[in-house]
């Protein structure tokens, strides 16, 4: 090797060893200061929180549960605050064992590092205080659940109305692109409806937090998919699926509803729904007049074109799947009550099918009330 060609791969060997030692040292200094940060984070974070009431909450952890898993399920509970920077510490702790599997106690007033130490050592609960069981309806809307609560003496409807507005809820991403709008509330459609366990004196976080993280459990891609493939948001799916909810409560009829909305869609025609105007007005469907048809409002599909500004309550897994996909093969445009006690609706392709069927109907009801 010449000797010129030589000092130059010698040189370059020098020159990269100077930029790996420089980059060791960066990523050292950059280590370093973040496990301080998160250090003197935690100080401080501990002498915040420890003016602040002391609630214990029992955690069960499940078996084979991630990292990731299991900051989601601790953020659920209210115990840690973010569980991408629950995460992140555990990662710049070097704590990559997973948690032991079993059920905790733990404290509202615990820092990051110090619930992270307790699922670690495996500090399991002697005793389990009984959980409260609630039962959350397909179709209720936030003033229905919040009023529930309130009813089962849990807290206020209007400090969980409150919490709909003011909480934190970022880390879902099905919520990124539900519009901000001012007549609307972002969570109405996504608190899922389901049997939740809740520790004692539970708060509006706690519950709202399982509702949501039980959407996240059980949002298929498949969905997410045939949303766009059908030309709408997944958020205008959710409208759909809670207006389907709210026309009908029987099984097979769900598609048809989901065919008409599409159909009318399709061709311009106003969804005219008595669902969307009893959802602003708050009255029951059967004290809906033609006159309060006519109230203005950005949910009110018989003045408005198209669908309403979101959901208009909260619907089950079958509405959605409806709503994504309508009956097929089929042609209707309307569909009107015809037996009150079943809850069964007379299809129609016309309107003067639909109207012969609102009179036969009206005729019937008039006189089984004479």
């Amino acid at each position: 090797m010449k000797p010129n060609k030589a000092a130059n791969v010698a040189s370059y060997i020098l020159g990269m060893a100077f930029n790996l030692a420089i980059l060791a040292v960066v990523a050292y200094a950059i280590y370093t200061f973040a496990n301080w940060g998160f250090d003197r984070g935690n100080e401080f974070a501990h002498e915040m929180l420890a003016e602040g009431p002391s609630q214990e909450i029992v955690v069960t952890i499940p078996e084979d549960l991630d990292r990731a898993g299991a900051a989601r399920l601790l953020y659920s509970y209210g115990v840690i605050n973010n569980p991408w920077l629950f995460q992140l510490e555990l990662f710049l702790k070097n704590s990559t064992r997973v948690f032991r599997a079993g059920t905790y106690t733990l404290n509202l007033n615990m820092t990051n590092t110090e619930v992270n130490a307790v699922l670690r050592r495996g500090d399991e609960a002697v005793g389990v205080p009984d959980h409260h069981s609630v039962t959350i309806r397909e179709g209720w809307r936030l003033r229905d659940i919040g009023e529930y609560m309130e009813y089962r003496g849990f807290f206020t409807a209007e400090e969980f109305f409150e919490y709909t507005q003011t909480g934190d809820f970022s880390g879902f991403h099905f919520l990124r692109d539900v519009p901000d709008l001012p007549d609307r509330n972002r969570l109405e459609g996504y608190l899922f409806p389901n049997t939740y366990f809740l520790p004692l004196n539970p708060t509006p976080r706690q519950l709202i937090l399982r509702m949501l993280n039980h959407f996240e459990e059980i949002l298929e891609g498949a969905w997410l998919d045939r949303a766009y493939e059908l030309g709408y948001t997944f958020d205008e799916i959710i409208t759909i699926a809670s207006i389907i909810e709210a026309e009908t409560r029987l099984a097979d009829e769900r598609p048809l509803v989901s065919q008409v909305i599409h159909r009318r869609l399709q061709t311009d025609m106003r969804l005219q729904m008595c669902s969307t105007v009893v959802y602003f007005l708050d009255i029951r469907r059967d004290h809906l007049t033609n006159a309060l048809t006519q109230t203005p409002s950005p949910y009110n599909s018989y003045t408005n074109d198209g669908l309403p500004i979101g959901p208009i309550g909260n619907p089950g897994r079958a509405s959605i799947e409806a709503a994504l996909w309508p009956s097929e093969g089929t042609t209707y445009l309307f569909f009107v009550l015809t037996d009150i006690a079943t809850g069964r609706h007379f299809f129609s392709h016309t309107f003067g099918e639909h109207s012969a069927a609102a009179s036969r109907y009206e005729q019937t009801n008039r006189q089984t009330e004479s």
